[in-house]
Parts: structure tokens; C-alpha cells; sequence
């Protein structure tokens, strides 16, 4: 990573042109507050509203910003990934595009990473919130990661939470491992984090649910649920270690 940024930044962004400025403005000024060179790259799913527009003008805007293009890949997990294979920084993270777990809180993250490859977001453990939601997504939510718990063995509270924090050399290696498009991208990195021997810890964050949300209930629980066995049939079958292979192989020629 020799001549990167400190920080890489990833926003997945879909139909969010309402909330996305907002977003990236709060990150320049924190990192300007907190003297970090930093990059912002957007992965962008195209939709109906004017978030290309948006998007085209922050780039104009702001020389730290790149937009690439993930609709090939629609879905959040094909948004983050596609972006996350575009940066270059020491550090990595990403956060959503209404930045419900605010950016500023990012700092407690990175310190961690002094002893630990991956800082993992919790609305779930002391100092945490999961802020206002209807009980039945606080149950979905609950339930959900004591599923995940159950059948991919994390340990992990909450690994739905938007804000983690990665080492570079760790995102290089266990992002291009990835196969799920759809929202248990989450699960699926923190479990072969975890079979990889990547250390993994978790940190407070305070979350607020925006008024927009491209979740649909119960669609995306059912759909979250399927990709748990997914993810386990996929390492028993060792589709991972041949993309694990390849990944290692790339790495060593660059």
C-alpha cells in the first residue's frame, strides 16, 4: 500500500440521492478535523432517482471521491465489493449512504486495529445503540444474529451494523473470497475472517435507521436466512479455498 492514503472509505449507495451528500461531506470533515489523507469511493447501483447526478457533481467536487459503477453486481454486498477492490489505503472501512452509524465514530475502530485485523461495529454490546425501530425489525435484528451465531459460528453481536474497520492487507485478502451480493456479505467475510485466523473485534456504535431504507421485511430476512447456508454449504464444498487460491496467487505476483 506504499504511497496510499491513511483511510479508505467505502459507500455502497443505492437510490439514496436524498442523503449521499450529506454523507460524504461528514467524512471530509471529520478526516480534515482528524489530519487523515483519505479516499471516498462510492459503489453506485443505478436506480430511479438522481443519485448518478448527485454523484457526478460530488466527484467534481471533491478530488478525494471516485464513483464506480456495481449494478452489474446489484445488490450491497456487490456494491461494497466492487468499491473495496478499488482502494488503496492502510485502513479500510465502510459505512452506509445515510450514514446511520455516523462516521466520527470510526476512531475507536481504527485505534483497534493496532492489535486486530478487523473492527467490527456493534449496536449490541455496552456503550452501543440500535436507536428507534419498530419491534419487529428489533426482533428480525436480534434474532438474526443469534441465527448466525448458531449456524456459521461467529461470535460476533451484531454483524449487520454499517461501520467496520479493516486492515488493508486483511481487506485484500478476504474481500476478492467473496460470493454473496446481497446483505450477508457481512457474514460471509467475518466467518472466513474467522477460519483464516484473522483476529476480529468488536467495538460500541450508536445507529440511527433512516426515513428511507432499501430493506424490504420479511423479504430480505428470509433472503438473509437462505444465505447463511449458503455460506456454510459454499466452504463445505471448498468453493472458498479456490477462490482463496486464486486470490493468494495474485497477491504474490503483485
Amino acid at each position: 500500500m506504499r504511497g496510499g492514503p491513511f483511510l479508505s472509505v467505502v459507500i455502497p449507495v443505492f437510490e439514496g440521492e436524498d442523503v449521499i451528500r450529506g454523507t460524504v461531506e461528514a467524512v471530509k470533515a471529520h478526516a480534515a478535523e482528524r489530519g487523515w489523507s483519505i479516499e471516498i469511493v462510492v459503489g453506485f447501483s443505478e436506480g430511479r432517482d438522481r443519485t448518478r447526478s448527485v454523484l457526478e457533481e460530488l466527484a467534481g467536487e471533491h478530488s478525494e471521491l471516485r464513483v464506480v459503477e456495481t449494478t452489474a453486481q446489484f445488490g450491497k454486498g456487490g456494491a461494497v465489493r466492487g468499491a473495496m477492490a478499488q482502494t488503496r489505503g492502510r485502513a479500510r472501512c465502510f459505512i452506509d449512504a445515510d450514514n446511520g452509524a455516523s462516521f466520527d465514530q470510526v476512531d475507536r475502530g481504527l485505534e483497534l486495529l493496532e492489535e486486530h485485523d478487523i473492527a467490527v461495529g456493534s449496536r449490541y454490546v455496552a456503550g452501543g445503540s440500535a436507536g428507534r425501530r419498530t419491534l419487529t425489525r428489533a426482533l428480525l435484528s436480534r434474532g438474526g444474529n443469534l441465527l448466525i451465531r448458531v449456524v456459521l459460528g461467529l461470535r460476533c453481536t451484531d454483524t449487520r451494523a454499517p461501520l467496520k474497520v479493516y486492515r488493508g492487507s486483511a481487506a485484500d485478502r478476504l474481500f476478492p473470497l467473496l460470493l454473496l451480493n446481497g446483505f450477508g456479505f457481512d457474514s460471509e467475510l467475518l466467518f472466513l475472517a474467522r477460519k483464516l485466523g484473522y483476529r476480529t473485534v468488536e467495538f460500541p456504535v450508536r445507529w440511527e435507521s433512516g426515513a428511507r431504507t432499501s430493506v424490504r421485511v420479511p423479504r430480505d430476512a428470509i433472503r438473509s436466512i437462505v444465505e447463511l447456508f449458503q455460506i456454510r454449504w459454499n466452504w463445505l464444498v471448498g468453493k472458498y479455498g479456490r477462490r482463496g487460491s486464486e486470490a493468494t496467487v495474485q497477491q504474490e505476483r503483485t
